[in-house]
């Protein structure tokens, strides 16, 4: 990124810019970790989001700006699934999910901002860094930063229980403590909607159980068959016109999946939904199938972003 009339500057742990980019949580962070992650507005117009590490000739900051006009569901090309999950749900557990820069903020930033546009909701993010500023429409946002107004992910979500909240956001699910508190917030009857670093549907629920001790295993198996209302798995890959596609696996939770996560044979979500007609289940290389069709994107894409690349060539059409 370019600033005109701007002379370039050394970063160093001395100037004056390093100590205003970070709060004293983030600064903490960067002394024992390294590196850190942050979000920060430059006058009113500009928000950025930042990563800022050491390598072996001093700092690095890594800078990438965060639109402020909020995008709708068509602008984002996301599928008809995101705005069910505005509108129609009242309750129930969410995942967004992906790899890292896979625009899993941003898919949760627009579910928030149509639900603040149509609904009257009590909304409560917990988030680490705030990206996306959203001001109250129809509903009432508080939007808190781990570091800077809560300590936590944990914390902030106990706190939120005696907030009154309708709706609640989870930044990222990283650890046993969040994963708890986010099973059951949805179970007391409240939305949830949060993300994770998984790549699939099954693996996030097989990331989910895994987390806890062995010996709480099968009550988590219990609560997250019980509140878990779909997973999203989304890419962004490369089109032939050089932008980036929307890609993703969508599995709506049935009580065929119930059955097969309080059993302990995840393996077998798949083939349960791909045997449900009307289950609301695409797979990811279906998906990915589909936009060679279209010809938004070439098969070599394809199969360089299938997560199964037998599967990918068995479906129809696909080496004609």
């Amino acid at each position: 990124m370019l600033v005109e009339d701007t002379e370039p500057f050394q970063l160093t742990e001395d100037t004056q810019e390093f100590k205003e980019m970070l709060n004293e949580r983030q600064h903490a962070d960067f002394k024992a970790n390294g590196s850190v992650d942050f979000a920060f507005s430059h006058n009113a117009d500009i928000r950025l989001r930042g990563n800022l590490y050491r390598r072996q000739d001093g700092l690095t900051l890594s800078l990438r700006v965060i639109r402020n006009k909020m995008l709708t569901f068509e602008q984002l090309s996301l599928p008809p699934i995101f705005q069910d999950m505005a509108e129609n749900y009242k309750q129930g557990f969410f995942l967004i999910v992906g790899p890292t820069g896979q625009g899993k903020t941003t898919s949760i930033a627009a579910i928030i901002n149509y639900i603040n546009n149509h609904r009257s909701e009590h909304i409560v993010t917990a988030e680490d860094p705030i990206e996306y500023i959203i001001r109250n429409d129809k509903s009432i946002i508080e939007q808190r930063e781990i570091g800077t107004h809560t300590s936590s992910f944990s914390n902030s979500l106990r706190s939120s229980m005696r907030q009154d909240p309708d709706i609640i956001v989870i930044g990222e699910m990283r650890d046993q403590e969040t994963m708890q508190a986010g099973i059951t917030l949805a179970e007391t009857g409240h939305l949830v909607f949060s993300t994770m670093h998984t790549n699939s549907s099954v693996q996030t629920v097989d990331r989910i159980i895994d987390t806890f001790p062995e010996h709480k295993q099968k009550q988590i198996r219990i609560q997250l068959a019980s509140t878990l209302s779909g997973v999203i798995s989304q890419r962004l890959v490369p089109g032939i016109d050089g932008k980036l596609i929307f890609a993703f696996e969508q599995m709506i939770v049935t009580d065929a999946v119930r059955n097969i996560i309080r059993t302990e044979k995840v393996e077998q979500i798949y083939n349960a939904m791909q045997s449900e007609e009307g289950s609301g289940y695409v797979r990811l290389e279906q998906c990915l199938v589909n936009l060679v069709r279209e010809n938004k994107i070439t098969k070599e894409t394809a199969r360089a972003y299938s997560t199964n690349r037998d599967l990918i060539e068995v479906f129809e059409d696909f080496n004609k």
